[in-house]
């Protein structure tokens, strides 16, 4: 089952996914109704979604909230506030003991994505 969902997911991909390793903060509720707040990594993003490990057991359809810290921009910061939005859990693959690779789909505002030039 956790290959359909997987194979559902890339087929209703609508941007494409960029690798890259941001710091994210989750916020929302485990299978079991506890709530947490936790920090990991992204490991894809795209203006759609993103894709994270987490030692979190979530389920799909669950819902979350993602901040995605800014980083400081010059030596005055910039002043650029956090990406902050709401997503949907849509893939949840087991990855090992008390860990999971998790995919979700922004249902609040959308991540800006850059390519770069000689992409």
């Amino acid at each position: 089952m956790a290959q359909k969902q997987k194979t559902d997911w890339a087929e209703q991909r609508t941007s494409r996914r960029i690798t890259v390793s941001l710091p994210l903060l989750v916020r929302g509720r485990d299978v079991h109704g506890n709530g947490f707040e936790d920090t990991t990594a992204s490991y894809n993003v795209s203006r759609e979604g993103a894709s994270f490990t987490t030692h979190r057991e979530l389920a799909v359809g669950q819902q979350m909230y993602l901040i995605i810290p800014r980083r400081p921009l010059g030596r005055e910061g910039g002043g650029r506030a956090d990406f902050e939005t709401t997503a949907e859990v849509r893939r949840v693959i087991p990855k090992g003991e008390a860990q999971w690779e998790v995919g979700v789909h922004f249902t609040g505002p959308r991540l800006r994505t850059y390519m770069p030039e000689s992409a």
